[in-house]
């Protein structure tokens, strides 16, 4: 079939890509120029995915007043530890970063100055497009080298976020062994900030 003047993004890496093929049943196949992976989307998909994009744009995203979904997950497990937003931590605010000898502006989802670290929560498919993932990585280096922390959550992340630890014997397993598997940057979050057991207690 002919193909369209529609490019689609790899999802390895981001590029985007013209198709070589479509097929009959609502599909675009591409080889990405960059990764040389082979990949294929629906057409129809990719096209509510613009919209999407088109209508997220559109949101007031660095208003610290509009929470995504994914923030009202670090919102909640932040306050369930006693912090409070604009005293402990604050969410989309300004950070001017020197980069490449100029002055620039990040808006981190949340900074939490008394830990120096800043948490962003998104699906990993914002940190793909539009070369986002390279402008993510140096402004978490700039920051490293000021001292601070970068964390940034994904889905995957988000979705374990505020699970607490279920007591093993009652799943019939061994009660010192975690129901889940909690991710690594949960983990670090935990480690951080200490995490809720069976009846939202807080551990160290």
């Amino acid at each position: 079939m002919k193909t369209e003047e529609v490019e689609y993004p790899c999802a390895k890496c981001g590029t985007y890509n013209l198709p070589y093929m479509h097929s009959k049943k609502g599909f675009a196949f591409m080889l990405c120029k960059k990764c040389k992976s082979q990949y294929k989307t629906s057409t129809a998909v990719s096209a509510n995915f613009r919209k999407f994009c088109s209508r997220i744009a559109q949101k007031p995203n660095k208003s610290p007043g509009y929470y995504t979904s994914a923030e009202l997950k670090v919102k909640n497990y932040l306050e369930k530890r006693g912090y409070k937003e604009g005293l402990s931590f604050f969410h989309n605010s300004r950070v001017p970063v020197i980069m490449d000898s100029k002055s620039r502006y990040f808006f981190p989802d949340f900074t939490i100055p008394e830990k120096k670290l800043m948490i962003g929560a998104s699906p990993s498919i914002w940190h793909t497009r539009w070369a986002r993932n390279n402008a993510d990585d140096r402004f978490t280096l700039a920051m490293k080298k000021l001292g601070w922390e970068v964390i940034n959550l994904d889905e995957k992340d988000l979705q374990q976020l505020n699970k607490k630890r279920t007591e093993g014997k009652k799943l019939g397993r061994n009660p010192n062994v975690s129901p889940y598997k909690r991710s690594r940057n949960c983990k670090r979050l935990d480690s951080i900030f200490g995490k809720l057991v069976k009846g939202g207690k807080l551990k160290k």
